[in-house]
C-alpha cells in the first residue's frame, strides 16, 4: 500500500512538472514526440484507476454466525466462498459432478472412481493434484492412481456415497480452496476461530470483501447486530422480530436439509399406541406459510413418493384414530420443544386439547434423553437415505426408537443397490409405511434466514448467492 501511495506521489509530481513546462511553450505540446509521451500517461492513469482504485473502494460486508467452529468444521456458507466440492446435488437430490468430470462406481456399488477436472488451480496459483485432496471417511480405504484420479474403496455396499462428497475441498488440509474468495486473515481463541476476512480472488470484480465474526449464541448475535457491529446475522432461528425494523430487511431461502417434525416415543406407555400417534399427526396444524412436509422426503426429491396423502389438519381422521385407542387416553401427554419452537408448540397443544388429549406444554433449553412426545428441527441427508433415522439398530439417532422389520429391510435395500428404480420403489415403501406407523408428525421444511441491513441489499445477494447456491 505504502509503495502504491509513493508511486501515485511520484507519478502526480512528474506531471506537474510536465505541464508547466508545456506551459512555457504551448507550440512544443504538438510535437510528436510530446504527444506520444502524453497519451502514454493518460494510458497509464486509465490503468491505475482500472486495476489498482477498485481495489480500495470495494465494499466490505460483516456476516454473523452463531456457533464455535475450528478450520476442520466450519459451516458450509463460509465454506462454500472458499471453495467447491467434487460433487453437488441439484434440485431433484440427484449427485452430479462440480470439480470432478465423472466418476464411475462398480457393480455392487463398493469401489467409486472420480476423474478431477484438468487446468484446475488452487487459490495459492498452485495446480490442483488429486493427492492434494484429503478426505476423513471412516471405513473408506483411498487412494490417487494419478493426479487426476481420486479412488474410494468402501468396506460396504453404499450408493448414497457420492452425497458424501458435496463438501469444498481445500488443500492439504488448510483453507486454500477453489473458489471466488480467499482468506486474508484471521482470528482465534485457541483452537476456534473468532474472525475471518474474505477478499475476492480477482481484485477487480464486482464481489464485496467479507468479514466474519462467530458468536457462542444467538442472544450475542442479536446484541452484536443491533449494537452495529455486524450488518447481517446468518441463519437464525427466529426473524418475526426484524421483519418490521426499519432500514432491516429479511431474506427467507427455502432449504431441505433440515425438517420440523413431532417424534414421538415409541417405546412409551401409551405413545407405543400407532393410533395414538395416527390421531395426533392428524390433528397437528397446517403451518402457514411454510414448505409442506408430507413426508420425510422433500417432494422435489427424485425418491419421493407423490401417492401419500395430507394428513395435517384432518380433524374427522383424527377422532377416527382416538376412538381406537385402548388406554391412556385421560393420561397426561407431555410435548417438550425448545423455545425457538414455543409458539408453534402451543399451537400444537391447543389442537391436541381440542381432540380430547390431556397435553401439556413443556419448554427446555436443550434436547432432553427422555420425552413422550418432542417437537424438534432434524437435519436430513441429501440422498433420500434415512438409515440413521429410522433403522431399529440405530440406538444413537434413532431417537423414537421405532423398530420396523419392513422399513429396515427397505432402507437396507435401498443404500445396496445402484439401480435407481430399484431405490425409488424401496424409498416409495419406506415412506408410505413411515406415514402408516407414525413414529412422527412431519410438519415443514423450515427456511434458512438472512437478516441485513438494507443498506447493503446489493452486495450481501452476491455473498448469498455463493454461500447457498440454488440449483
Amino acid at each position: 500500500m505504502k509503495k502504491l501511495r509513493l508511486a501515485s506521489l511520484i507519478f502526480i509530481t512528474y506531471l506537474e512538472r510536465y505541464f508547466r513546462k508545456l506551459s512555457g511553450n504551448i507550440r512544443s505540446f504538438f510535437k510528436l514526440r510530446n504527444l506520444f509521451i502524453f497519451l502514454s500517461l493518460l494510458i497509464i492513469l486509465f490503468l491505475l484507476i482500472k486495476f489498482f482504485l477498485p481495489a480500495f473502494n470495494q465494499p466490505t460486508i460483516s456476516e454473523g454466525f452463531v456457533g464455535v467452529y475450528t478450520k476442520n468444521n466450519l459451516p458450509s456458507t463460509v465454506t462454500n466462498l472458499l471453495s467447491n466440492s467434487l460433487v453437488e446435488i441439484d434440485r431433484k437430490g440427484m449427485p452430479q459432478p462440480k470439480i470432478a468430470e465423472k466418476w464411475e462406481v462398480n457393480n455392487n456399488s463398493t469401489i467409486y472412481i472420480f476423474k478431477v477436472k484438468n487446468n484446475l488451480y488452487w487459490n495459492d496459483g498452485t495446480k490442483l493434484k488429486s493427492s492434494d485432496i484429503k478426505f476423513n471417511l471412516p471405513d473408506v480405504e483411498i487412494s490417487y492412481p494419478d493426479d487426476l484420479t481420486i479412488k474410494f474403496k468402501l468396506a460396504d455396499s453404499f450408493s448414497p456415497f457420492p452425497s458424501f462428497l458435496t463438501t469444498p475441498v481445500f488443500k492439504n488440509n488448510s483453507l486454500i480452496g477453489l473458489g471466488e474468495y480467499i482468506l486474508t486473515s484471521e482470528g482465534k481463541n485457541k483452537d476456534f476461530i473468532t474472525k475471518m476476512d474474505l477478499s475476492p480472488k480477482n481484485s477487480n470484480q464486482s464481489l464485496p470483501r467479507v468479514s466474519i465474526k462467530f458468536y457462542s449464541d444467538e442472544k450475542t448475535a442479536r446484541t452484536a447486530f443491533e449494537l452495529g457491529e455486524i450488518d447481517s446475522l446468518i441463519g437464525v432461528a427466529e426473524v418475526a422480530s426484524y421483519k418490521e425494523t426499519p432500514n432491516v430487511a429479511v431474506k427467507q431461502i427455502q432449504v431441505f436439509n433440515k425438517i420440523v417434525a413431532i417424534v414421538y416415543n415409541t417405546k412409551d406407555n401409551i405413545l407405543s399406541d400407532k393410533n395414538f400417534r395416527r390421531a395426533l399427526g392428524f390433528s397437528a396444524p397446517e403451518i402457514k406459510g411454510e414448505e409442506r412436509a408430507k413426508t420425510s422426503i422433500p417432494s422435489s426429491s427424485w425418491a419421493f413418493n407423490d401417492t401419500v396423502k395430507d394428513y395435517l389438519g384432518d380433524i374427522e381422521m383424527a377422532k377416527s384414530y382416538f376412538d381406537k385407542v385402548e388406554k391412556g387416553k385421560t393420561d397426561t401427554l407431555t410435548l417438550t420443544t425448545t423455545p425457538i419452537f414455543s409458539a408453534l408448540g402451543e399451537a400444537i397443544i391447543k389442537s391436541w386439547q381440542e381432540l380430547g388429549v390431556n397435553a401439556v406444554l413443556r419448554i427446555e433449553s436443550g434436547i432432553p434423553q427422555n420425552f413422550q412426545a418432542l417437537l424438534i428441527q432434524i437435519p436430513i441427508p441429501q440422498d433420500p437415505d434415512q438409515y440413521p433415522l429410522w433403522h431399529s439398530t440405530q440406538t444413537n439417532t434413532n431417537i423414537s426408537k421405532y423398530s420396523s422389520p419392513r422399513i429396515d429391510k427397505d432402507l437396507e435395500d435401498g443404500r445396496k443397490t445402484g439401480d435407481i428404480e430399484v431405490r425409488k420403489e424401496k424409498y416409495a415403501d419406506f415412506q408410505k409405511i413411515l406415514l402408516d406407523d407414525a413414529p412422527a408428525t412431519f410438519l415443514y421444511f423450515p427456511k434458512f434466514n438472512v437478516i441485513y441491513r438494507k443498506k447493503i441489499e446489493n452486495n450481501i445477494n452476491k455473498v448469498i448467492n455463493l454461500q447457498i447456491p440454488q440449483n
